[in-house]
């Protein structure tokens, strides 16, 4: 079985450290490797929570289910709000869109958000027809490899982005289209660049190094240019709903967006809804939609690799309930228990992000027995859930589906399986990614059996750490079960 290199556990006993300026060294880790947390932290011993300071910032490291329940939960109220960090600024984001707001201003932006998507049909038929359409798209470019080796990490990226465009404006883009490639391309940039800013973030004064050693002038070159083709692509999108020619039935995003800001205005109510943040949550929606979804798919056909007879009963299951005769819907997700588990398997040992986005206390809050003032940085650790032994087993760090099925083979919900966080700052694109996740997946398995290129080596499960982690570059083969 596939197994992923070591992760961070960090639970137990409060432990303290100061890291400054000359920490510079130890931050490499920090950001560069997988777990990178627990690597520069190796001196304390493992068994402890981590609290660490950068300069007079104190950052507390939360790990662990029952510590991620007491605070994001129970104490999600006064622990939601995201710090003022220097990246947000360089990048131009501050503290607007949905995703890096706070407070006030972020309660009304995400519940809009939220409110724009249910109406587009979150997680119902209507919004899985427009996956499926997209699926079909990236089907046809599957198929015209002709089983030739292909990287599947772009053809995957800019296919799951399409799905968010046809949110946004209400259309699919061409996969050729230039100012969409161009747009998905300064994403993955971006993404690819990240790991750099978590530095310059806690060590400000790295800015000043000469060059550009931690990509944060590529960040902000590529963050320009995604802002700039929104901003066209927006104007030509309400300039088209504005002339009456939008026919698609749901509309886009930046109608209903509209619609609301218009709607607080004449009402006279004091709101946030402005050209600024809806730009911004775009932004927001294509980044946070895109890279965790398509990693994800990757990383599945990557552990597929590594164990054939995952491969098999997939097929097997496909086969005999669904057969190869039509195309897979959004209904028959409860028929494939084991794809299912498959799925899931994949988001839990792939941990696409390994640590959330920062969060900040508003006020001193107490976790058992410790007290953590107001304005200390939270970094949520996912990894520590996801891959607790303590909760999957021994084997956690091995790729095992049959642990989300109980012995008669059905679908087990795991309170403990939090891929998209818990709490107020829940990953607002839950239902979508999920549906996404299976749509792809199951077209993916039903059509193709994904070989690799040489058995005998095998690509590697080591991930390269961004805003998500993904995995090596490799290529795979798409052999046509339909026409071998």
């Amino acid at each position: 079985m596939p197994q992923l290199s070591g992760s961070a556990k960090i639970q137990g006993l409060w432990s303290s450290t100061k890291l400054r300026h000359a920490a510079a060294r130890n931050l490499y880790y920090l950001v560069h490797r997988r777990s990178h947390l627990a690597r520069m932290l190796l001196f304390l011993p493992p068994t402890q929570k981590k609290r660490i300071y950068f300069g007079s910032t104190l950052v507390v490291v939360v790990s662990g289910f029952r510590s991620f329940k007491e605070v994001f939960v129970h104490k999600g109220a006064v622990t939601s709000d995201r710090p003022r960090m220097f990246m947000n600024e360089a990048i131009g984001m501050g503290e607007t869109g949905v995703v890096f707001a706070s407070g006030s201003i972020w309660k009304e932006l995400r519940s809009a958000t939220l409110q724009i998507l249910k109406e587009f049909g979150m997680g119902t038929n209507w919004l899985a027809e427009r996956v499926q359409d997209e699926v079909a798209c990236y089907m046809d470019k599957l198929v015209k490899t002709r089983g030739e080796p292909i990287n599947l990490q772009h053809f995957t990226r800019v296919s799951v982005s399409n799905v968010i465009s046809s949110i946004i404006v209400g259309k699919r883009f061409s996969h050729e289209d230039p100012r969409y490639k161009e747009t998905v391309e300064s994403l993955m940039r971006v993404a690819e660049s990240s790991r750099g800013a978590t530095a310059i973030n806690f060590l400000p004064f790295l800015k000043y190094i000469p060059g550009d050693l931690f990509k944060a002038k590529q960040i902000q070159f590529n963050m320009t240019v995604i802002k700039d083709l929104l901003v066209q692509i927006v104007s030509e999108t309400e300039s088209t709903t504005a002339s009456g020619s939008a026919k698609d039935k749901g509309g886009n995003f930046i109608f209903s967006y509209r619609r609301k800001e218009s709607e607080k205005k004449l009402a006279g109510k004091r709101t946030c809804l402005d050209d600024d943040n809806m730009i911004k949550t775009i932004v927001d929606l294509y980044a946070a939609g895109t890279e965790t979804v398509s990693s994800t798919i990757v990383w599945c056909v990557l552990f597929i690799l590594h164990s054939p007879d995952v491969q098999s009963k997939i097929h097997d299951e496909l086969d005999f309930k669904v057969g190869q005769g039509r195309p897979l819907t959004i209904e028959d997700q409860a028929r494939l228990p084991y794809l299912g588990a498959v799925i899931k398997e994949t988001q839990r040992l792939a941990s696409t992000v390994p640590f959330s986005l920062l969060h900040k206390t508003r006020e001193e809050i107490t976790l058992g027995k410790f007290v953590i003032p107001e304005g200390t940085i939270l970094i949520p650790n996912l990894d520590s859930v996801l891959h607790d032994p303590e909760i999957w087993g021994s084997d956690a760090e091995k790729f095992n589906p049959e642990r989300f099925l109980d012995k008669d083979g059905a679908l087990i919900h795991r309170e403990e399986f939090i891929p998209f966080s818990i709490g107020p700052r829940v990953c607002l694109g839950e239902a979508l990614g999920k549906m996404e996740l299976f749509l792809f997946l199951s077209s993916m398995f039903q059509r193709f059996q994904f070989v690799p290129t040489d058995p005998l080596k095998l690509p590697m499960l080591k991930p390269v750490i961004g805003i998500t982690s993904v995995p090596t570059s490799f290529e795979v083969l798409c052999v046509d079960r339909f026409n071998k």
